[in-house]
C-alpha cells in the first residue's frame, strides 16, 4: 500500500517540506501541506532551538486515470509507464541528483516529457562498487614474527526509489551498502598453511569477532628466539675491584697492579667460568635459529703462578704479590712489613714489590727498583719512589710519591724539548722569510724582535731546560741508583744546555741547535716511557708524579701538585688549590677550586678533555697554549679543543670558544 502521509522536520518550513517530499517521493503540487510547528531560535526561556515540523498528505491521485493524462511509476526499482488516451497529455519525469537521463539519444538536463513512452528513455545510475576483502601475511626480517593484516571494504548498490503512479515523477536514487566478506578462523588456518607457517601459530587466540573488524593486524605466528648462552669469564680473586675483561683487547701495554694483599703459596688467584652454550630457537617457518656462539677467554699465567689440572684455576706457585700484566697473572715475591715504616725500620729499598701493612711515617723513604709499592695505612711526611705503581689505601699528607721514577723525568724532559723544537722551527722560518727585506738590521736584533713579537715563551722554555739540568745534577748518585734510573744528562749533548749566545750566532747556529734538540728527543723516545699509576685515597700538601694515571678515590686533593702522563681522576672528590698537569688524556673531578676563589690550575699539555661537576672562580683550565679563567661558579663543565680552539661548556651553554 502506497504511503500517503509523511512528517518532515528542518531548520525552516521549506527544509521540513523538502524532507517530507523526499520520503513520499512526490512533487510539491502533489501534496497538501499542514504546518505543525513553526521554527524558533534558542532564547532566554528556551534552552535549545525549535525546528520546523510539517505533515504532507498526497492529493487524490484518482484524477491521474482521468481521460487525457498518462502516468509513470517506479515499482521494485523499475519504471512502469501508462500511456495517455488519444489526445491526452504524456507524463513528465524530473531529474533527481546522481542520475543521468538520455531521451531519443540526447541528454536531458532538468526534465523529460515522455511523448514516445519509455522506449527511447535511458537512465544511467551511479556505478556500483563490489565489496572487497584484502589480506596479506607480513614476516619480519628475522622470520620470528608473522602478522596477518586485513581490510574489509564494503560495496555500494544504486537503484531507483519506488514511487506510486503519477503524471509528474521526480527520480530518486537509493544507495544501499553491501557488507564485505570476512575471513573465518578456518580460512586463516588455510592461509597460514599456504604461507608455510609451521611454528608458533596463535590461531587459538583468533576469534570471529576480531575478524569482523573493518581492518586489523594480528600476530599470527611468533617464533621462539634462541636462548643466549653465557660467555666464558675470569674472576680475579686477588683483585680489590676486578675490572671487566675486554675480550676484544689484543694486548695491554701498561703495568697495572690490582691487588693490595700479598698471597700465600697455593692461593687461588683466578677462577675461570667456561661459560654455557645457548639454546637454539625456531622461526615461524619451523627453521632452526642457532644461538650465538659463546666467546672464550684464556686464563694465562706467568712466573710465580700455575694452572690447575682442569685449567680453570690460576694458583700461586710462590708467596708474593699477584698482579695482572697483559692479561697474564704473575706473582712476585715481595717484601712485606706487618707494621709501620718509621724511624725504627729506617728507609726501605727493595728490588721487587713492597707491601706495608701499616703506615709510612715522617722522613722515611720507601723505594723499589722494579716493583710496586702498596701501603695499607697513611703516608705522612715521607717519600715513595718506584719504577712501578703506587697504591695508598688511606691519606697522603706532606709527602712525595713518584710512580714510574725515571719515566716521569723522561716525560717531562721530552715534553719540554718538543715545545722548544716547535718554537725554534717557527723562529727559523720567520727569520728566513724576513731576512731579505731587513738587510739593514743585524741578525741578532732581527731575532730579538721576532722573539719578542711571536716567540716570547722561547727564552722561558730554555730557562726551564737549564733548571732541569741543575735539578738532575743535584740528585745524588745514591738517589739515582735506588730508583733504578739512568742519568738523563748522560744521554744529552752538553751543548744542548749552552744557550746564552743562541740568538747571536746567526741562522746556522739556530739550525744547528734545532737539529741538536731533535737528536735529543730521539734518544729519549728510544728509551721509552713505561706507564705506572698512582692511586691514593686523599691528598694534602703533597706532590704526586706518575707516568700513567693518578686516581684519588676519596674526598679529594688540597694544596697539592699532581703530574701525570695519561690522566687524572677524582670522580668523587675536590681538587682545591695547587695544580694538576697531565700530558695527554682526561682530567676528571667532582669539584675544581673553592668558594673563596683559591687559585687552582688544571693543564693538559697536548690535548684531551677536562670535566667537572662544579668549577669555582679563579680556576684556570689550560689545553696546549690556550687557557681560560673562570670568573664565576659554573656547573657541569667540559673543556676540550674543537678545531684547534679551546672550547668550554657549562651544561649545554658555551662560555668560551
Amino acid at each position: 500500500m502506497t504511503k500517503r502521509q509523511a512528517l518532515g522536520e528542518g531548520k525552516t518550513i521549506e527544509e521540513a517540506i523538502a524532507a517530507a517530499l523526499a520520503e513520499l517521493g512526490a512533487a510539491r503540487d502533489q501534496v497538501e501541506v499542514e504546518i505543525l510547528q513553526e521554527p524558533a531560535r534558542r532564547g532566554l526561556l528556551r534552552r535549545k532551538a525549535q525546528p520546523a515540523q510539517v505533515r504532507l498528505t498526497l492529493k487524490d491521485t484518482k484524477p491521474t486515470s482521468a481521460p487525457g493524462v498518462g502516468t509513470v511509476a517506479v515499482v521494485d526499482g523499475k519504471l512502469q509507464y501508462q500511456a495517455p488516451p488519444p489526445g491526452g497529455a504524456p507524463p513528465v519525469i524530473e531529474l533527481g541528483p546522481d542520475v543521468e537521463v538520455f531521451y531519443r539519444g540526447e541528454q536531458v538536463e532538468k526534465e523529460v516529457l515522455l511523448t514516445e513512452g519509455l522506449e527511447p528513455l535511458e537512465i544511467i545510475l551511479p556505478a556500483d562498487s563490489e565489496p572487497q576483502l584484502h589480506y596479506d601475511i607480513i614476516v619480519d626480517e628475522t622470520k620470528t614474527k608473522a602478522q596477518l593484516i586485513w581490510e574489509r571494504t564494503p560495496g555500494l548498490r544504486h537503484r531507483l526509489a519506488d514511487q506510486s503512479p503519477r503524471s509528474r515523477l521526480r527520480l530518486q536514487v537509493l544507495k544501499e551498502q553491501v557488507a564485505a566478506p570476512a575471513l573465518s578462523v578456518e580460512a586463516v588456518r588455510e592461509i597460514a598453511v599456504a604461507a608455510g607457517l609451521q611454528h608458533g601459530l596463535r590461531l587459538s587466540e583468533l576469534t570471529p569477532e576480531l575478524l569482523q573488524a573493518q581492518r586489523g593486524v594480528f600476530d599470527l605466528a611468533v617464533g621462539t628466539p634462541p636462548t643466549p648462552g653465557r660467555d666464558a669469564s675470569i674472576k680475579y680473586v686477588f683483585q680489590d675491584e676486578p675490572p671487566e675483561v675486554d675480550l676484544e683487547a689484543i694486548r695491554v701495554d701498561h703495568y697495572e697492579l690490582h691487588g693490595t694483599e700479598g698471597v700465600p703459596k697455593g692461593a687461588v688467584l683466578a677462577v675461570k667460568d667456561p661459560g654455557e652454550p645457548g639454546k637454539p630457537g625456531r622461526n615461524v617457518y619451523g627453521e632452526i635459529i642457532p644461538a650465538r656462539p659463546i666467546q672464550d677467554v684464556q686464563l694465562k699465567v706467568g712466573e710465580g703462578a700455575m694452572l690447575s689440572e682442569d685449567g680453570l684455576q690460576a694458583i700461586a706457585a710462590v708467596s708474593g704479590l699477584a698482579y695482572l700484566q697483559g692479561g697474564v697473572i704473575r706473582v712476585k715475591e715481595v717484601f712485606e712489613l706487618s707494621g709501620d715504616a718509621d724511624v725504627s725500620t729506617g728507609n726501605i729499598t727493595m728490588e721487587g714489590d713492597i707491601i706495608i701493612k701499616g703506615s709510612v711515617l715522617e722522613n722515611v723513604r720507601v723505594q723499589s727498583k722494579t716493583g710496586s709499592i702498596v701501603v695499607h695505612g697513611l703516608v705522612s711526611g715521607a717519600t715513595l719512589r718506584t719504577m712501578g705503581s703506587i697504591t695508598v689505601l688511606r691519606n697522603v699528607v706532606r709527602s712525595q710519591l713518584y710512580a714510574g721514577a725515571a719515566s716521569v723525568a723522561r716525560m717531562q724532559l721530552l715534553n719540554l724539548l718538543e715545545k722548544i723544537f716547535e718554537r725554534l722551527e717557527g723562529l727559523i722560518t720567520a727569520a728566513q722569510s724576513v731576512a731579505a727585506q731587513a738587510e739593514h738590521i743585524s741578525f741578532e736584533n732581527l731575532v730579538k724582535h721576532l722573539v719578542e713579537l711571536k716567540f716570547s715563551d722561547l727564552p722561558r722554555l730554555l730557562k726551564d731546560l737549564a733548571g732541569f739540568q741543575q735539578a738532575q745534577k743535584e740528585k745524588t748518585k745514591e738517589e739515582t741508583a735506588e730508583a733504578g734510573e739512568d742519568s738523563l744528562l748522560d744521554l744529552l749533548d752538553p751543548a744542548l744546555f749552552r744557550t746564552s749566545t743562541l740568538f747571536a750566532g746567526g741562522l746556522d747556529e739556530l739550525k744547528k741547535y734545532h737539529r741538536l734538540v731533535l737528536q735529543s728527543m730521539a734518544r729519549i723516545e728510544e728509551l721509552g716511557v713505561s706507564e705506572a699509576n698512582a692511586r691514593v685515597h686523599y691528598l694534602q700538601n703533597s706532590r704526586v708524579e706518575a707516568s700513567g694515571t693518578v686516581t684519588v678515590t676519596g674526598q679529594g686533593c688540597f694544596y697539592s701538585t699532581v703530574l701525570a702522563g695519561r690522566g687524572f681522576a677524582a670522580p668523587s672528590g675536590i681538587f682545591r688549590g695547587g695544580q694538576v698537569t697531565v700530558e695527554t688524556g682526561t682530567i676528571t673531578a667532582r669539584e675544581l677550586g673553592g668558594p673563596t676563589g683559591i687559585v687552582t690550575k688544571v693543564t693538559l699539555l697536548k690535548g684531551g678533555r677536562i670535566t667537572a661537576s662544579l668549577v669555582h672562580p679563579n680556576v684556570v683550565v689550560c689545553i696546549g697554549q690556550q687557557s681560560y679563567k673562570f670568573d664565576e661558579t659554573a656547573s657541569q663543565v667540559k673543556a676540550f679543543l674543537h678545531e684547534g680552539n679551546l672550547t668550554v661548556y657549562s651544561g649545554s651553554h658555551k662560555i668560551h670558544g
